[in-house]
């Protein structure tokens, strides 16, 4: 997929590298001299260009790009930058805001989706804090959300079947194994050294040790 990151700073820097990572094809884009160079190595393309400047986007061809990331927190810059992708009709435009009235804009100016990075992530971390044994955690709502576990060493050899009556109300989604997931996996199925079990529960439940040990 083509992916345009405008705005080149820590998140978009970031952004624009783990794109380039999952196999993207990502064009960068700064007013920065510095950032820009700062990127050339990690990504497909890297240039230096004013992302409130429409020429400047045009140039670029950004009217035939598939998605493009509005990664600046400077207000005027991100408005503008939004009003540029519209006006070009790129398909998928996503958006970086620092204020709730920053993201107000940005979803009147036809944001699909906006993200508030200091804000999404804080809520994220409260509720990896809470649910402290799962090594990765999405929240769906306040109270309740999906959580990725290491197995006790007791569960080894064990069935899923024999596991699951130990872990409590939790709800197994799957089972992460090396780079393969067991979705659904069957009752009889053998629990591996290394395995990750995929479960959803209240948080309540999923902070709770998975064979009631600490």
């Amino acid at each position: 997929m083509q992916v345009a990151v405008l705005g080149l700073g820590r998140f978009g820097s970031h952004l624009a590298e783990t794109l380039d990572d999952l196999g993207h094809d990502v064009l960068a884009i700064d007013l920065d001299e510095g950032n820009v160079h700062d990127m050339a190595a990690k990504v497909a393309d890297a240039r230096i260009a004013d992302i409130t400047d429409i020429d400047a986007l045009r140039a670029l061809a950004l009217a035939d790009i598939e998605v493009a990331v509005v990664a600046t927190a400077d207000l005027e810059a991100s408005v503008l930058a939004m009003m540029n992708l519209q006006q070009l009709e790129v398909r998928m435009v996503y958006a970086k805001a620092s204020t709730d009235r920053h993201e107000r804009i940005l979803r009147l100016l036809g944001a699909h989706r906006v993200i508030r990075p200091e804000r999404d992530g804080a809520e994220r971390f409260a509720h990896i804090i809470q649910v402290a044994l799962a090594t990765d955690f999405l929240p769906l709502t306040a109270t309740y959300g999906i959580g990725v576990f290491p197995i006790p060493a007791t569960w080894v050899g064990q069935t899923v079947e024999w596991a699951l009556e130990r872990a409590g109300e939790r709800r197994l989604f799957a089972i992460v194994r090396g780079d393969e997931v067991l979705l659904n996996p069957v009752m009889s199925e053998q629990v591996l050294v290394g395995d990750r079990f995929v479960f959803s529960a209240r948080d309540e439940e999923l902070g709770r040790p998975l064979d009631g040990r600490g």
